[in-house]
């Protein structure tokens, strides 16, 4: 019998792949099995002791060299996976390859490429540091720049810093948008893509689009990738709040005094969190099914009231959505779509404690550091009351 597993088919895995145990293990089974053959079992494995004592540290030596070796394919298989589903598209400064399994993705990918082609005239790594320095002086609000989108090409300043991190950061730039300042390249094209495959699952996320950067320096004028958003600030306009994961306290504000559930809901009773959470644990479900794993800074929700887009309509005055973005990374760049082949039952059940977590924490009070120990077991009770429970033969 095999453990409980939640999301698609286990990939066949190829024939020449190594062995994944200890070569300590390997050769103690090897060795015993040998001798309980001429033998017995008991002595085989007094025998496999033995030897594996005085063998323990060459076998280490042996497992050092396959782990270097396993390191070295996947760095290989990294930077030179191909993408033969995606063409190449003539003309473009960067070649952004992925392997895309979903034709509808696939589609909204290839319009990008082009739009991106027509636009970028500059390698990233052609254009100067002076000139990366110049646009940061963008930053600033007072040095205006062009942004190009698909709809056509527009003037703006970078107004108000709205938040970010370590690989990015948010700048207003008028009528509700924000424009991301993106550290690597790839960035941008990762969350593209995971925006296009989220919204084609049903899962609410941050309505992202391309667009190019275009500033002049020393009399010539470089471009550089990115894309604009609406802001988070626009959504409470909308009856709808983003929990998002970097920055929990900003809520609190937002809602004003509103919680999770309705006023006289006494929270510490799980029957009393079915109608708010259950679009949340569909969404997860979702998520875990297609091979999405939300955490980190990608794991983050959204409180929906009645009337926003994201209200399935029901009684709850609230109800909590999946909402993930920021899956990029600045050191490495997805190589397919989903992430994941495989998601387990444990990730699915760690990733639902994770999400109740944050909403409870919103409930009880955004801007405390931890959960008392009542709230804590109110976490643990919906997350078994949620989680799916499934048993495979």
């Amino acid at each position: 019998m095999t453990g409980p597993t939640a999301g698609n088919p286990a990939l066949n895995p190829p024939q020449n792949a190594q062995n994944s145990e200890w070569t300590c293990v390997c050769w103690f089974k090897k060795i015993s099995d040998a001798v309980a053959s001429k033998t017995s079992r008991f002595f085989g494995r007094v025998v496999a002791a033995v030897v594996t004592v005085v063998t323990f540290i060459p076998s280490l030596g042996v497992d050092l060299v396959y782990a270097a070796k396993s390191l070295y394919d996947r760095k290989i298989t990294k930077l030179q996976a191909p993408a033969p589903n995606l063409p190449v598209i003539p003309g473009a400064k960067v070649q952004w390859r992925r392997y895309i399994h979903d034709d509808d993705v696939k589609a909204t990918m290839e319009r990008y490429d082009r739009f991106l082609a027509e636009n970028l005239t500059h390698h990233p790594n052609e254009i100067p540091e002076a000139a990366y320095q110049q646009l940061n002086e963008a930053t600033k609000g007072d040095m205006p720049i062009e942004l190009i989108t698909e709809d056509g090409v527009t003037t703006v300043k970078l107004h108000n810093k709205l938040g970010g991190g370590g690989s990015k950061t948010f700048y207003d730039i008028g009528d509700g948008q924000a424009l991301a300042m993106i550290r690597a390249p790839h960035q941008f094209y990762d969350e593209l893509m995971m925006q296009r495959y989220l919204e084609k699952l049903g899962i609410p996320t941050n309505e992202i689009k391309p667009a190019v950067i275009r500033w002049e320096f020393e009399g010539t004028t470089y471009t550089k990738a990115t894309y604009i958003a609406p802001s988070f600030n626009e959504y409470p306009k909308q009856n709808a709040f983003v929990l998002d994961s970097k920055a929990p306290f900003n809520i609190t504000d937002q809602l004003n005094g509103k919680k999770v559930l309705s006023a006289g809901q006494n929270p510490l009773i799980p029957e009393n969190w079915d109608e708010v959470l259950n679009p949340l644990v569909n969404d997860i479900r979702t998520l875990i099914d297609n091979g999405v794993f939300t955490r980190h800074d990608s794991l983050n929700a959204i409180l929906v009231g009645k009337g926003n887009k994201f209200h399935s309509g029901g009684q709850a005055d609230f109800e909590v959505r999946a909402f993930p973005f920021d899956f990029s990374s600045k050191v490495e760049q997805y190589d397919q779509l989903p992430v994941k082949k495989r998601l387990k039952a444990k990730e699915e059940e760690r990733t639902l404690r994770a999400y109740i977590e944050q909403v409870v924490f919103i409930q009880f009070d955004a801007k405390k550091c931890a959960l008392p120990k009542e709230w804590k077991d109110l976490v643990t009770d919906l997350t078994k009351r949620y989680r799916r429970r499934r048993y495979f033969l």
